[in-house]
């Protein structure tokens, strides 16, 4: 009888298997690697119950302050009168899990190398059947799975924010809405994929940091700031550039600290220049997209080539 494909992968590449020994014992050793704040929040429907419970919450306060004169609050607490308060949480939510998410994978990453190299244990993890390529690769999909159900939640996030675009290209008069250029899906897909390229940098510089610090709380330091460099480094050149070339101007600039919603609002409002547009998806996808994904590569590549040397 032939086996499944994913039987016969998993024999061929058994790091791939969640009940690899390492894996097991790397599970075993950061049982609460997640916090139980973000724990809450990988089940989707519950993230959005959570934000309508805030938008209520909200919206009872806004009725209270909506008629008091003299009050500051009147502004911002005015969009939780409508139904758009729930989509607002969501949005800000989003953001809040999508730092967490990155901060717990260099964590983690940080965590489980930088321990193995600090006791010496992975010298011991050397003497086992399993090769050094093999040992790196299964830790670093054990802090995949952790947080896969987290990446999970912000992929179904980010499908439902898309519901946007429709609305933004009504709201153009020089475009019909049915009219979705190749342009604008790639900075979908791009917007889709963001998540996935970032958390992969992430964990290939933790792991490259913590092979080369070799202790887990300086290795875990040096992570945090690599991280904020990193991620926000490459925010600022995607938004140096659209504040010149784009229609949104000087507002690019607040896209440095949430550049997860960088994608989503070039297709909301693209230049009216189709070579313009062009030229702009071509920096979005060599900072969303291509130099994430080299970055991560190369420090993987460098991380497993010195793990291999300490025998």
């Amino acid at each position: 009888m032939r086996q499944p494909y994913w039987a016969r992968a998993l024999r061929r590449f058994p790091m791939l298997d969640a009940r690899h020994p390492v894996a097991l014992r790397d599970a075993h050793f950061m049982p609460d690697a997640m916090p139980k704040w973000v724990r809450r929040f990988t089940n989707f429907w519950a993230l959005v119950g959570f934000a309508a419970l805030i938008h209520g919450g909200l919206f009872f306060f806004a009725v209270l302050f909506y008629h008091m004169p003299n009050t500051a609050l009147v502004p911002l607490m005015a969009p939780f009168l409508t139904p758009f308060g729930t989509p607002i949480i969501l949005v800000i939510m989003h953001s809040v899990l999508y730092w967490a998410l990155l901060i717990g994978i260099a964590n983690q990453m940080t965590y489980s190398f930088g321990r193995e190299l600090e006791s010496q244990t992975w010298r011991v993890l050397r003497l086992t059947p399993y090769v050094a390529d093999e040992l790196a690769i299964t830790k670093v999909l054990t802090v995949g799975r952790t947080w896969f159900g987290l990446l999970r939640v912000l992929f179904a996030l980010r499908f439902s924010a898309l519901l946007v675009l429709p609305v933004a290209f009504a709201a153009q008069r020089n475009r019909e809405i049915s009219l979705i250029g190749s342009f604008d899906l790639l900075s979908v897909i791009m917007f889709l994929l963001q998540p996935f390229t970032e958390a992969f940098m992430v964990a290939g510089v933790s792991l490259l940091i913590a092979v080369l610090v070799r202790q887990a709380l300086w290795a875990k330091l040096y992570a945090y700031t690599a991280l904020v460099l990193g991620v926000c480094g490459l925010n600022a050149l995607c938004s140096l550039w659209l504040t010149f070339n784009s229609p949104i101007g000087v507002l690019a600039s607040l896209l440095v600290p949430f550049g997860h919603w960088t994608p989503l609002v070039v297709a909301a409002f693209p230049p009216s220049a189709t070579a313009v547009y062009a030229q702009q998806t071509a920096v979005l996808a060599l900072t969303v997209i291509g130099l994430p994904v080299l970055i991560g590569g190369v420090a993987f590549s460098v991380g497993v080539r010195r793990l291999r040397q300490l025998t």
